[in-house]
């Protein structure tokens, strides 16, 4: 099982587990995993399963992918290592089904949504409180 962190600056978006053998990357809203910026290729990237290791492959996206800082084609994944699409990063970690705490941290997250739509809701729910 693979959980990748999506992340933005210093902010996790999401946080996503999977057990699948094709993780699509892009900006496409097809993608497994959607970026919606304009500097991700509509299909960027993809982590692919290969005997129990995860690989990850650049698809001729316009401003490539970065592993650890280095521009790659293809390149095996190890637990912790940086992804660089565009302006985002992703964060693989490899654990076991097994292995509950794993699941557990998924499930137990939320995120604080800090959009102008949602500040402005706060505020007038604020207001209408007073």
């Amino acid at each position: 099982m693979l959980k990748i962190e999506l992340k933005f600056k210093d902010s996790v978006l999401k946080t996503i587990v999977f057990d699948k053998e094709v993780i699509t990357i892009g900006r496409h809203a097809k993608n497994d995993i959607q970026i919606d910026s304009l500097s991700v290729s509509s299909k960027h990237a993809r982590i692919v399963k290969y005997h129990g290791k995860y690989l990850i492959e650049d698809l001729n996206s316009t401003n490539g992918t970065y592993l650890n800082k280095i521009k790659i084609s293809k390149e095996k994944l190890a637990d912790n290592d940086v992804i660089t699409i565009g302006k985002h990063t992703l964060i693989p970690s490899y654990k076991t089904s097994d292995d509950e705490s794993f699941a557990a941290d998924i499930v137990d997250a939320t995120m604080k949504l800090t959009t102008e739509e949602h500040i402005k809701m706060l505020k007038e729910h604020k207001k209408r409180k007073k």
